[in-house]
């Protein structure tokens, strides 16, 4: 089960690296052709900036759901070292329960607002046809995203990354570097 779950989770992970990738490469080509046509033509590609701020957007969040599966989320750290080293097993079941919980409900949220741009039938301001769901649609894939590795490693411990963005262990580092041992 748990290898299932392995790599049931790292395949998401390579669609996302790949989509990730091809948000920010698209990003890039459009702009240096927007440029070039400023450049040769004396005019852009009307479009062509907002496009690749709704790439950035896709990208961005994308990025997000991989900073997750590396371990490398924001949390609250304060208090880590007031817990007796026992106990810490079990308060990081209770931290990525409760990050899952936040996730299922930035989905909905994201599910409700997306099902209302579609009813209302909205369109992209900019990007004349171009349905404002297409644009919203990466929110609640993300929350989902999310929520589902979180709650993956609240129940599978052995899955769970390290905390990259831990300051507790950046400044343990620190000391010995100081210290020197």
């Amino acid at each position: 089960m748990t290898n299932t779950i392995k790599k049931i989770i790292g395949g998401i992970t390579i669609v996302e690296k790949v989509f990730g990738g091809l948000c920010f490469a698209i990003l890039a080509l459009l702009m240096a052709m927007d440029v070039g046509s400023r450049e040769i033509f004396n005019e852009g590609i009307e479009w062509a900036q907002k496009g690749a701020i709704i790439l950035m957007i896709w990208g961005g969040f994308i990025g997000a759901a991989l900073t997750t599966a590396k371990g490398g989320h924001l949390r609250p750290e304060i208090a880590d070292k007031l817990w007796p080293e026992k106990f810490k097993p079990f308060l990081k079941v209770i931290e990525h329960l409760i990050v899952t919980g936040f996730c299922v409900f930035l989905f909905y949220l994201s599910l409700e607002h997306l099902q209302a741009v579609q009813a209302n039938g909205d369109i992209h301001p900019v990007i004349v046809g171009l349905p404002l769901w297409v644009v919203n649609i990466i929110f609640p894939y993300v929350f989902v995203s999310m929520a589902f590795r979180h709650f993956v490693f609240a129940i599978v411990p052995s899955l769970r990354p390290d905390d990259y963005g831990e300051t507790s262990k950046v400044l343990d580092e620190f000391e010995k570097e100081e210290v020197g041992y």
